[in-house]
């Protein structure tokens, strides 16, 4: 029972449908919670300091302390509104930093699945030359202040993309490793076709064994990764002829409930070799 939307995404192809008209409310600002805090504003709504805390949370994360592309004037004076509410002393960029300090802590908790399908959406995109014809695109995300330790995981991520992409009966994987100090992104490649799509949609090379792709100074999701990979199939490109890319396929797999180790209680994937010469189908 859907009583309304307030957002600041685009509506992809796949919105909802309601039985009812329902209150929308959707901006092209940085964040959601400053059209939240602009509403508390407008509505002259009192606004305890509890509240106008986790909504200065969210803006700050949602546009990387106002340093996102997204950023807009909006999010800006949501932001100096709101730090009235706290304390006019409040130091806003020390804050933002022991925010993303801690998110990038909690990262490196975080398993190989837990880090591919946290922070993925899926994007549609048709063919240029068959309407019918729809390819989806997950697209995932990880902002942190340690970029470098994220990168260094690529042997763990790559196959979880591989298989992740096999389990969605996805037409590509792509994983951003987002630096929020330098303000720059590393994607992980995680086939031909990946390789295929970021070279059509950024140019430059695939790297590291063909395994990562230079971002230079792209940072946001839907500002700077999304808009080339639209065109790109606007102008018709079209996935690889789907083959075993090395190393996948060759694994079943399985989601489990991981209670031991330094971080109990994170789900992960089981990796099973499977024993082609037997013609080990079921397993």
């Amino acid at each position: 029972n859907i009583a309304g939307i307030i957002d600041h995404h685009a509506i992809q192809g796949n919105a909802i449908v309601t039985e009812r008209p329902i209150f929308v409310d959707i901006r092209p600002w940085g964040s959601m919670c400053s059209i939240l805090a602009h509403s508390f504003a407008v509505h002259e709504k009192p606004l305890p300091k509890a509240i106008a805390g986790m909504l200065l949370s969210a803006i700050l994360s949602d546009t990387l302390n106002l340093r996102s592309p997204t950023t807009t004037k909006w999010d800006e004076r949501m932001v100096s509104m709101l730090v009235q509410y706290i304390d006019p002393e409040f130091d806003v960029n020390m804050y933002a930093a022991s925010q993303f300090r801690a998110k990038s802590h909690e990262l490196a908790m975080m398993t190989p699945y837990q880090l591919v399908n946290g922070d993925t959406k899926i994007f549609r995109f048709n063919d240029a030359d068959d309407e019918q014809k729809v390819y989806s695109i997950a697209y995932g995300v990880i902002e942190t202040t340690d970029a470098e330790s994220s990168l260094a995981r690529v042997d763990e991520l790559i196959p979880e993309m591989q298989a992740s992409k096999e389990d969605g009966d996805l037409t590509c994987m792509l994983l951003a490793v987002v630096d929020i100090v330098n303000m720059t992104s590393v994607l992980f490649i995680a086939g031909q076709s990946e390789a295929s799509l970021a070279i059509a949609a950024y140019g430059g090379a695939v790297d590291r064994g063909g395994r990562t792709f230079a971002l230079d100074g792209l940072v946001s999701r839907k500002k700077n990764f999304i808009p080339p990979l639209t065109r790109a199939f606007k102008e018709g490109w079209k996935p690889h002829t789907k083959i075993r890319e090395e190393g996948a396929f060759r694994r079943s797999s399985h989601i489990v409930m991981d209670f031991s180790g330094f971080a109990p209680g994170r789900l992960q994937r089981i990796f099973e070799d499977i024993d082609e010469e037997e013609g080990d189908e079921e397993k």
